[in-house]
């Protein structure tokens, strides 16, 4: 379906599928030829594309269709949304929703904190959904099993509260069907629900009040170490000093940790997804809740105080 809402005739699906299938950058002219279209319909086939998640875009004259990561621009500029001087903000993070084992009861729960203390924006660190075949016996633990019913169902079953909009990235679930050469739920997510706001894949940076104050949301890669802070402050330590945000959250490992290191805020959000099979096989085990935040900016335009507040519901019953 097209950003309007207007679903594509026959003859723009037939150009979308062909324009799917190129594999390598090849110029638009050469692509209009074959296909024997003008330049605007395809471009315009390309911006819609673009739109509905798929990694296709125009590099100047040249085509390009991409299942990687695709880089962001700029931080996001959140400052109007907070107080100049305090910052208060939930933080959560693989909510793995069409999971067997998703907590969305607890995530209920959560959204009642946030709007109980005031907050207003929330950040996600990715996974929102859990993504269909990720690993060995991945569809064995899914309700849904097609990334359709899965965007459907996040856009129906995500909390929703009045005045609560939520900054969210997506992770390496929600992208597995992307890699493949599908789309990007996040896109098709945030259309449909004007209170989840898409801030791109893998990671992005968020501007806050101050003194170019920055939060970085990063999905990472691999498996959690056995110190907690280990990955993180190997992250940090091989950043240079411009590459080092105010604040950082990490999705993916679903375990609870807070440090302030190298001048830095770092904060690991949990899930709201219970053990599965992969997870009791590595031996790991998923902390269930989410953080809330309040922080003052000094004087220098720099964050003077970072007080995180983890809300926990291991021990609440299903």
């Amino acid at each position: 379906m097209s950003k309007e809402g207007r679903t594509p005739q026959p003859e723009e699906m037939n150009i979308q599928k062909r324009l799917l299938k190129e594999k390598q950058p090849r110029p638009i002219e050469d692509i209009a030829k074959d296909l024997g279209i003008g330049m605007d319909v395809l471009v315009s086939t390309i911006n819609e594309l673009k739109e509905s998640g798929y990694g296709v875009r125009s590099d100047g004259d040249i085509f390009l269709n991409t299942n990687t990561p695709l880089p962001e621009g700029r931080a996001v500029d959140l400052r109007k949304r907070f107080d100049d001087k305090y910052l208060h903000f939930g933080v959560i993070s693989d909510t793995h929703m069409s999971s067997k084992h998703e907590r969305v009861d607890a995530l209920e729960q959560m959204y009642d904190v946030f709007e109980k203390e005031g907050i207003t924006t929330v950040f996600h660190a990715g996974d929102i959904s859990d993504g269909v075949d990720v690993y060995r016996g991945h569809h064995n633990e899914l309700k849904h099993h097609n990334q359709s019913d899965q965007i459907q169902y996040v856009v129906d079953n995500y909390p929703k509260r009045d005045g609560i909009q939520t900054y969210f990235i997506t992770g390496n679930h929600d992208l597995r069907a992307f890699e493949r050469g599908g789309a990007d739920p996040g896109k098709q997510i945030a259309t449909a629900r004007k209170d989840l706001s898409y801030l791109g894949q893998m990671s992005a940076r968020v501007q806050l009040p101050g003194d170019d104050v920055e939060l970085e949301l990063l999905h990472p890669a691999g498996g959690s170490s056995y110190a907690l802070s280990y990955k993180a402050q190997r992250d940090i330590n091989n950043r240079s000093p411009q590459d080092i945000p105010d604040v950082l959250v990490y999705g993916h490992y679903h375990t609870s940790f807070y440090m302030h290191y190298r001048n830095l805020d770092f904060l690991q959000a949990p899930s709201f997804k219970e053990n599965g099979q992969f997870e009791t096989r590595l031996g790991l085990h998923s902390t269930i809740g989410g953080w809330l935040v309040d922080a003052k900016i000094g004087d220098n335009g720099k964050i003077a105080r970072f007080q995180p507040e983890l809300q926990n519901f291991d021990t609440m019953k299903k």
